[in-house]
């Protein structure tokens, strides 16, 4: 299966946190079913130029590289039925847009926003916290704006103004 790397600077990128880290068994779960659905993806008829990765044991990144040609509503939809299908087979959520991850020095942690934003007010979270930006579309959003403080996401928009 490609990789990310592979794929044109036209990729466009979906990401879906899991609510809680994968284990082990999961993990290759994730990977026999990632390659089936990547193998038969397909837009327009023809085979889809994307890849499916994880990352952290708690990402799963959807890369779809539209250099040639856009990717059609029927492929966006079977794309979120496999996502739909993972939460079922893994046990996890990854379609609630509500949870916030945010490193604790190497340790990732997942939240609820409202709970985040308590982290935010009590000092335990700050400006310099890292954070994932899951609303991202690009692939070079991917690469420069995934992971960064929370003072250059729009999780900034949680700090009190000062």
């Amino acid at each position: 299966m490609k990789t990310h790397k592979e794929l044109s600077p036209l990729t466009k990128v979906w990401i879906y946190q899991s609510s809680r880290e994968l284990n082990a068994e999961q993990v290759k779960v994730f990977g026999e079913l990632a390659e089936t659905f990547v193998q038969n993806w397909t837009s327009h008829g023809k085979p889809v130029n994307g890849s499916i990765e994880l990352f952290h044991d708690r990402f799963i990144v959807l890369f779809v590289d539209e250099q040639d040609e856009q990717s059609c509503g029927r492929s966006v939809d079977a794309s979120v039925r496999f996502i739909k299908e993972l939460e079922q087979e893994l046990n996890v959520t990854l379609l609630d847009r509500m949870l916030v991850a945010y490193k604790e020095g190497e340790t990732i942690v997942s939240c609820a926003l409202a709970e985040f934003e308590k982290l935010i007010e009590s000092g335990k979270v700050n400006k310099n916290t890292i954070v994932f930006n899951n609303t991202i579309h690009s692939i070079k959003e991917f690469e420069t704006a995934w992971q960064v403080p929370l003072s250059q996401s729009w999780h900034n928009r949680l700090l009190p103004v000062k």
